[in-house]
């Protein structure tokens, strides 16, 4: 009888360091992303940025392409303007088109002195943007190169996923039935749904067993639960002597 639950001991300790570094490997997945976010998070808020300046750069062009345009539009006119002002007749008309003309000048000077700040600021626009794009371009290595040694590192945990996980079938083969079921159970709660007994304290929880379950314990005759967290358990220390003889 104990001999027989040593054995199944065995087997269940075996099967749930398979599941520790299963569930270990699985964290380590879970993280690698986590690893290269700010990597990530770095080289997108350049091109974000380069992008953003792109757009400025664009409508500041615009902008000045269209006041240039205005601009040349309405010196012809004024000079059409001028050019008639002595074919008026009366001061009313006189005076409406000199004002007119004044206008004009006014609005021209204006359209010149977006068109110098347009071209000022194109020139600022062009300048950041290329720097952003030198240091996009390492941004965008070293984002890439995390990427691959993260993908490198995927690989080879899923490959050792796929290795521990093929080892299991033969361990839960050997096991009973009954004691694999609540092992499952256990371990939906747990990572460690076998853990030992030492001095009376259920090392999962860390709570004292009652003294008759760990009587029960000490006969090696099955796994017990835990009460208190519901954890399989079993005698972590050497049994006394005259239970061995027993």
């Amino acid at each position: 009888m104990v001999e027989a639950f040593k054995g199944q001991l065995a087997l269940l300790k075996e099967l749930q360091a398979i599941d520790l570094d299963l569930h270990a490997l699985k964290n380590k997945l879970t993280e690698l992303p986590i690893r290269i976010a700010d990597k990530k998070h770095e080289y997108e808020a350049v091109n974000d940025r380069i992008t953003a300046l792109k757009t400025e750069l664009e409508e500041t062009e615009h902008n000045r392409r269209t006041d240039e345009k205005d601009a040349e539009a309405a010196t012809v006119h004024l000079r059409e303007r001028e050019a008639k002002l002595y074919a008026i007749k009366t001061n009313k008309e006189y005076q409406a088109a000199l004002k007119e003309i004044s206008e004009g000048k006014r609005a021209n000077r204006e359209r010149e002195d977006r068109v110098i700040q347009a071209m000022e600021r194109i020139e600022e626009l062009k300048k950041e943007i290329e720097q952003l794009q030198g240091e996009f371009a390492e941004k965008e290595a070293a984002y890439k190169s995390a990427r691959e040694e993260i993908g490198k590192e995927e690989a080879e945990i899923q490959k050792k996923i796929e290795a521990e996980t093929a080892r299991k079938p033969e361990i839960e083969k050997g096991l009973d039935k009954e004691s694999l079921r609540k092992y499952n159970v256990v371990r939906g709660r747990y990572p460690d749904a076998l853990v030992g007994v030492i001095s009376g304290i259920c090392q999962g929880c860390s709570r004292r067993v009652p003294p008759q379950l760990f009587n029960e314990l000490l006969k090696q005759t099955g796994v017990k639960v835990c009460p208190n967290c519901q954890r399989l358990i079993f005698v972590a220390e050497a049994a006394p002597e005259e239970d061995d003889e027993e």
